[in-house]
């Protein structure tokens, strides 16, 4: 390859060894597997079994503390028999069992000594760690015996400091040779029969006082990397700039540095990803793996930031589908259309394994032909211009070869490159984890989309409003956070009568309430309005925005939502800052049916929780007749003229035509009509009333009328009232 230097650069490789269709149920005894091997005998005692790859292979699985013993996965051989059960020695087991995870005893530790002393230490077990006179603890003294079958904390080292380079320690498990550690001297790692090594096998000390590669440890196969660990280990390399926390923080300059990524718009970074599409890996993992990496280029462009991508698949040949030389490379639409194209039988020809020939189109990409790269091409920031090669592997299930993924990630000191995760649940969580938003929780439309999260990592925006009212106790309404002071909400939740200490407010699912300061109508709202024509309520313009006392503190279940005609509604849609309001109001609210939600809480075995509802907003040729449906509701059918109560501010959903919408409920009011767009959620209307209560009448109702229609006031309509009401708040209107 090339000499010219390329930028830091980022490959991330997904190695899978799991099953092709998600894992069968135990079959019963006699049965033949979808292969050639018989399931007859291969129970494990305390567990069950699934069958991988077509019934080629199966894993074993225990419950939470054990792990399959002596093996964890077993390979159909073509004398169609099952892979023996052979531990550690190479002794013969004739039936497989699940054991209790314990976690490695220190096979040696210098210059000191560590209590208590065992052959092995059961889950919560702790260990201590002390130094003899004269040499000085670096690590933990302290470390407990986690469910992984790992020790927390970090390696505990005793140094006297007389060497070149600090003593590089010995993990707890890991043997080391060598014990000098002058310029260039090495020293080398080992693990117990039956364990893998991970990291580096042989380090050296180097120029400038430092230890080349990355710290070892010995894995067992029942160890598995957490989605947390993976994500904080990758956070902590996979970043343009790395910080560390400042005095300000509290940290003392001699703390190990936290590091994260910041998402810098400004920034530059290229991100390769390899995918194997090879005959072992199966349509449904590959497919899944398709939807992980598409998942993070969203995830990342939904920031603002965009880095280059270089995209390639593999098999005994691999194909190059996207070059960071590519002029749409930083696109992440384009990439998306790209690895949406991407299709399993594209190797099918050739369905072999050749990683190395992947890797090669990889170290191609990153040299520039000829000695002339753009301008900008070198530069990294902080960094020295080398060619280098951050390879990330994510092995993934049980029958993943750990020394192959060890061989094939990058190694470097303090980072970790290569990752085992239990299966593509775990990777999905990871991908949803590894993006640190600590620095852009103001952004606004952000989730937490993760199943894991709770309803408030979902819809981090809503908010619940209650008011006391006297002889009448309490009534509630829905709203939206849009700001650090503001829930925007429908005016007719309150009263003139209504008090402010009367009126609380709950975001994120907390349960303390939040007291406000004012209430601020809309000045058209008066739903007496029409009361001389008959029209008892009178909904136009029927928006409020409630100023709390004191500023919210966003976080993960509290975030505001994106209020259209705004730059962040600009930046959620990435669409030009020269976007106009009217553009803005032609992508969201187009002349056709408009897909979009409302957030209700319901009730499930005495717990409440948010349920997110689809709906259409009529928008195009069925508007005027979702409109004329308002002649159903109560007080409303001797309207003669719909317009009288449907005002150009109201936009309607409900009904059944394309498709049966849900209705909002009473408790609704107030809240939010969202519609979702590139993985941010933007605010649209503002729920106001309905033709009919369906929850009230559910009874009444053998199903729901094509006439239930719900209104909610357009935004769109309502602007220069937020604007003026918002001015301060950093929403930077258009």
């Amino acid at each position: 390859m090339g000499r010219n230097l390329s930028p830091q650069l980022c490959l991330i490789s997904l190695v899978l060894g799991l099953s092709s269709g998600g894992g069968s149920t135990t079959p019963m005894p006699g049965v033949r597997a979808q292969g050639t091997c018989s399931l007859e005998g291969v129970e494990i005692k305390g567990g069950s079994f699934r069958l991988l790859k077509e019934g080629q292979a199966l894993e074993y699985t225990c419950p939470s503390g054990f792990y399959p013993y002596p093996v964890q996965a077993r390979i159909c051989r073509s004398t169609g028999s099952w892979s023996t059960l052979q531990t550690q020695d190479q002794k013969i087991v004739k039936k497989a069992e699940c054991r209790a995870i314990r976690c490695p005893r220190p096979q040696e530790f210098e210059n000191g000594e560590y209590w208590p002393r065992a052959p092995y230490y059961n889950l919560s077990d702790q260990i201590s760690f002390h130094c003899y006179d004269g040499y000085t603890l670096r690590g933990s003294a302290n470390r407990t015996c986690q469910a992984t079958g790992r020790w927390d904390g970090q390696t505990a080292i005793c140094d006297d400091g007389a060497g070149y380079c600090p003593n590089p320690g010995t993990p707890i498990g890991t043997r080391k040779v060598g014990s000098q550690y002058r310029l260039e001297d090495s020293v080398t790692y080992y693990c117990n029969r039956g364990l893998t090594l991970r990291g580096s096998r042989q380090r050296t000390c180097q120029e400038g006082g430092s230890w080349s590669g990355t710290e070892p440890s010995c894995q067992d196969s029942f160890m598995y990397d957490t989605p947390a660990e993976v994500a904080e280990a990758f956070l902590s390399s996979l970043t343009e700039t790395i910080e560390g926390v400042d005095a300000e923080d509290g940290h003392s300059p001699g703390e190990q540095q936290k590091r994260k990524i910041v998402l810098d718009p400004s920034g530059s970074m290229n991100i390769y990803l390899v995918l194997d599409g090879s005959d072992s890996i199966g349509i449904s993992n590959f497919t899944r793996a398709k939807n992980c990496l598409r998942d993070f280029i969203e995830k990342v462009a939904s920031y603002g930031v965009k880095p280059k991508y270089g995209l390639v698949t593999y098999a005994t040949i691999p194909k190059v589908w996207v070059r960071v030389r590519d002029d749409n490379s930083s696109d992440a639409d384009w990439v998306t259309r790209t690895l949406n194209q991407i299709s399993y039988e594209d190797h099918k020809l050739k369905a072999g394994t050749n990683t190395k020939k992947a890797l090669q189109e990889v170290y191609n990409m990153m040299s520039w032909p000829g000695n002339s790269p753009p301008e900008g091409w070198n530069r990294t920031r902080h960094v020295i211009i080398l060619m280098t090669d951050d390879i990330y592997v994510f092995g993934v299930g049980p029958l993943v070869n750990q020394e192959n993924i060890n061989a094939l990630a990058s190694k470097k000191d303090g980072e970790q490159h290569v990752f085992k995760v239990k299966d593509m649940e775990n990777l999905e969580d990871v991908f949803v984890q590894m993006l640190d938003e600590t620095r852009t929780l103001g952004l606004c439309g952000m989730v937490w989309e993760h199943k894991k999260g709770t309803d408030y990592h979902k819809q981090p925006w809503q908010a619940k409003i209650s008011v006391t009212r006297p002889l009448k106790g309490h009534e509630t309404c829905m709203g939206a956070v849009v700001s650090e002071y503001f829930v925007l909400t429908a005016a007719h939740c309150f009263t003139v009568d209504d008090q402010e200490h009367s009126i609380k407010v709950s975001v994120g699912g907390q349960k303390q309430e939040l007291e406000i300061q004012e209430i601020l109508f809309h000045p058209d709202y008066n739903i007496n309005g029409k009361n001389a024509e008959g029209i008892h309520e009178f909904y136009d313009y029927d928006v409020a925005l409630i100023r709390l006392k004191k500023r919210l503190t966003y976080e993960q279940t509290v975030r505001p939502i994106c209020l259209p005609c705004t730059q962040g509604a600009n930046q959620a849609l990435r669409l030009p800052l020269s976007t106009t309001c009217q553009q803005q109001m032609q992508e969201l609210l187009p002349a056709k049916d408009i897909k979009a939600m409302f957030v209700s809480e319901l009730s499930k075995e005495g717990k409440k929780m948010l349920v997110r509802k689809e709906v259409y907003i009529k928008n195009g040729d069925k508007k005027a007749s979702c409109e004329r449906d308002a002649r159903y509701a109560i007080g409303y059918d001797k309207v003669k003229d719909i317009s009288e109560v449907v005002t150009p501010r109201f936009l309607c959903t409900g009904g059944v035509d394309p498709y049966a919408d849900p209705n909002t409920c009473r408790g609704d009011s107030g809240g939010p009509l969202i519609i979702h767009k590139r993985s941010r959620f933007i605010q649209v209307g503002v729920i106001s009333w309905g033709v009919v209560d369906v929850c009230k009448d559910q009874r009444r109702w053998h199903q729901v009328p094509a006439h239930a229609r719900d209104f909610h006031i357009n935004l769109f309509q309502v602007l220069p009232w937020l604007k003026d009401k918002l001015k301060d708040e950093g929403l930077d209107f258009l």
